[in-house]
């Protein structure tokens, strides 16, 4: 198995979750001009009604084959794993440009909080994640980012503002805060202000709103065409918990979202 340096790198099973995922991917590696890799699992895909379980792997690979055939990328490759598609994505997702995964649409992101392939990726990937639940319904070229001060925030501002920069959007980076005397803060704006002015290039806006973190960081994604987040742990402590911020954005954005250690 050969991984693509550089490359968007999608986990596909054929779920329809997987396949809107796919859709983004499609997208975005047009728009960045890199090459998609396809990871398929023989261990982990969709059954397939009337399809018996020793050629389902067979039968969602056929047709990853027919839905890449029309896609908007021309440099797409399909690599078939015999490997478990967590374990296989992380490894891959080393010299990737950044890894994507589809998540379920349907009440809260059980595929994402209870332990599944997306779930050991977000922990484990050494590079950004980005989860795609649902395609952005109404795009304002705009990606949003929480940031707090903190090393983990600042990475994620960071990715945001260097993807701005590739895709042309702009940049809403968001600060909460929970009481009025913390409407301001100059630890933050000076961290902040070291990382956009990086960046001159891209419209940034910084906002500060009072309330719950991860209500508001979700509520700025409403418009959005992507959220980012940051997420604290660099060693195994990564590996136990992602924080109750990331879990509960996660669930409640409403477009994909770029977990960024």
């Amino acid at each position: 198995m050969t991984t693509i340096t550089d490359a968007i790198l999608l986990g596909y099973g054929g779920s329809e979750h997987s396949k809107t995922a796919l859709a983004w991917a499609d997208e975005l590696a047009v728009e960045l001009s890199r090459p998609l890799q396809v990871f398929v699992s023989a261990l982990h895909v969709a059954a397939v009604a009337d399809v018996p379980k020793e050629y389902q792997a067979a039968h969602v690979s056929d047709e990853l084959d027919r839905i890449l055939a029309s896609a908007k990328t021309g440099n797409s490759a399909v690599s078939t794993v015999l490997r478990t598609p967590g374990e296989a994505l992380v490894d891959a997702a080393e010299s990737a440009y950044l890894t994507v995964l589809g998540a379920r649409t349907q009440g809260p992101l059980q595929s994402v909080l209870n332990g599944s392939v997306s779930q050991y990726v977000i922990r484990h990937a050494s590079g950004p994640v980005v989860v795609v639940r649902e395609l952005p319904s109404a795009r304002a070229g705009r990606i949003v980012v929480g940031v707090d001060g903190s090393e983990h925030s600042l990475r994620a501002l960071e990715f945001a503002m260097r993807h701005a920069q590739e895709t042309s959007r702009s940049v809403l980076a968001l600060q909460v805060f929970k009481q009025p005397e913390k409407a301001t803060d100059a630890h933050i704006e000076q961290a902040t202000a070291r990382v956009t002015e990086n960046f001159s290039g891209v419209r940034t806006e910084v906002r500060r709103v009072q309330g719950i973190a991860a209500e508001e960081i979700a509520k700025a994604s409403g418009d959005a065409d992507l959220l980012v987040i940051g997420t604290r742990g660099q060693g195994p402590i990564r590996t136990l918990l992602l924080g109750s911020v990331t879990q509960s954005v996660l669930e409640r954005a409403a477009c994909p979202v770029a977990v960024i250690h």
